[in-house]
């Protein structure tokens, strides 16, 4: 599987809760995660998160901020079998952390830092300082289904502490792709979400896991009737509701086996692929049709005009309008 390592690429994608007629799960609004304790909408500026099914639980991508100092010990959390990736957005200046209550190093955290926590251990914080976080809760069961789709064994533990300070770009470059979809989510389809996820998910099983756990990609594209069946399901619900488990099933591979082959026979992502097919589609539309550019927005499966406008921008380096006059003169 491919990991985003550009976030700019993955912009035109954007946002939210709800898009076309999957709905991802919501947790009440005074629940998120900082660091890797629990905080509240009163006790910061900013708390957006994001649930994305995932199996028998679900992937979690939370961003919180707060400008001021004195936020205070972090709420008790719940034990889970999963982990919580940090990504600092701005420098940690100032706190302490424990863990299963014993204190631990807790030495300043530049901006890019980023650490990974098991989830099965309790934690707790006493944030003094202003921070800006992304975090990401991936629960054991998902890491155990990309791991198998690479026919590599499960990795036991995730190792990034806290106290090494690491920076991975390429996880902070998902982080950064991922963040308009807490504000827009209704303009993001659920195939990139589980792209993303997933090909997160892969990047850190190889990049902090076991060193015999660490996943081979598997080689090779899809044969022509996988290749066709696969295009015809995305192109059947423009809205872009199709999700890689079902295509991987209807291609008879697994999730990390199809997205690397899909992205080797085609050249692209399967959702950067959708993208491309609405934009030809609003292109027929726009040349055959009187409709608006509202209407061909909808019809061609994007979330509304604005949607429509910066994704065609993107792809065709031109505005919708523009394009239109042109094929007119």
């Amino acid at each position: 599987m491919s990991v985003l390592d550009h976030h700019s690429a993955a912009r035109a994608e954007w946002p939210a809760q709800t898009f076309g007629s999957i709905k991802t799960r919501r947790t009440p609004p005074n629940c998120g995660s900082v660091v890797i304790a629990q905080t509240s909408l009163a006790r910061v500026d900013l708390l957006k998160q994001l649930n994305i099914p995932a199996g028998d639980d679900d992937v979690v991508i939370s961003h919180a901020s707060r400008s001021r100092a004195g936020h205070g010990l972090t709420e008790s959390q719940a034990k889970k079998a999963g982990y919580a990736v940090c990504v600092h957005l701005d420098e940690l200046a100032s706190y302490d952390l424990w863990i299963d209550e014993r204190h631990c190093a807790s030495p300043p955290l530049p901006a890019a830092t980023i650490h990974i926590s098991d989830m099965r251990h309790s934690w707790q914080a006493d944030i003094r300082s202003s921070f800006q976080v992304a975090n990401f809760y991936i629960p054991q069961s998902a890491f155990d289904e990309v791991a198998e789709g690479q026919g590599t064994r499960v990795t036991e533990t995730l190792h990034c502490p806290l106290a090494e300070k690491r920076t991975d770009s390429v996880v902070t470059n998902v982080a950064m792709a991922l963040l308009p979809a807490l504000t827009r989510p209704e303009q993001v389809s659920r195939i990139f979400l589980d792209h993303a996820w997933r090909a997160l998910a892969a990047h850190l099983l190889k990049a902090y896991g076991s060193p015999d756990a660490r996943p081979q990609m598997a080689r090779g594209g899809l044969s022509p009737w996988q290749e066709r069946r696969a295009k015809d399901m995305l192109l059947s619900d423009l809205n872009g509701n199709v999700t890689l488990p079902d295509l991987a099933q209807a291609c008879r591979l697994s999730c990390s086996h199809f997205s690397h082959a899909f992205r080797r026979t085609v050249g692209c992502p399967p959702h950067q692929w959708l993208l491309s097919q609405r934009v030809e589609r609003s292109k027929e539309l726009m040349l055959n049709s009187d409709q608006p550019l509202s209407e061909i927005a909808l019809n061609a499966g994007f979330a509304d005009q604005s949607h429509f406008t910066r994704v065609f921008s993107r792809f065709v380096k031109t505005s919708p309008a523009a394009w239109k006059r042109a094929q007119e003169r």
